[in-house]
């Protein structure tokens, strides 16, 4: 009865070791990895929805200090005039 305590114990332990062996990385945010289509193959990539999202925090932050020289402007709808045929 001991052994198949101790095997079981020895089984589970390995189990958890392996477990964290397979942690899912994050990227790193540089201009390569947040240029647009390298950004979409980046996210499709992890699993997890918080590294995505750290992901994602990580560019728009990148992307962020890069303009920061630059006027962020919001974009304002026109309507076009009516088409008169």
């Amino acid at each position: 009865m001991l052994i198949k305590w101790t095997s079981l114990g020895a089984a589970l332990g390995i189990a958890l070791l392996l477990a964290g062996c397979s942690e899912e990385k994050v990227p790193e945010a540089t201009t390569v990895t947040c240029a647009p289509d390298q950004y979409e193959q980046q996210l499709a990539g992890l699993s997890k929805q918080a590294n995505k999202q750290q992901f994602k925090d990580a560019c728009h932050k990148l992307l962020t200090e890069q303009n920061e020289n630059k006027k962020l402007t919001d974009w304002t709808f026109k309507k076009s005039p009516k088409d008169d045929f």
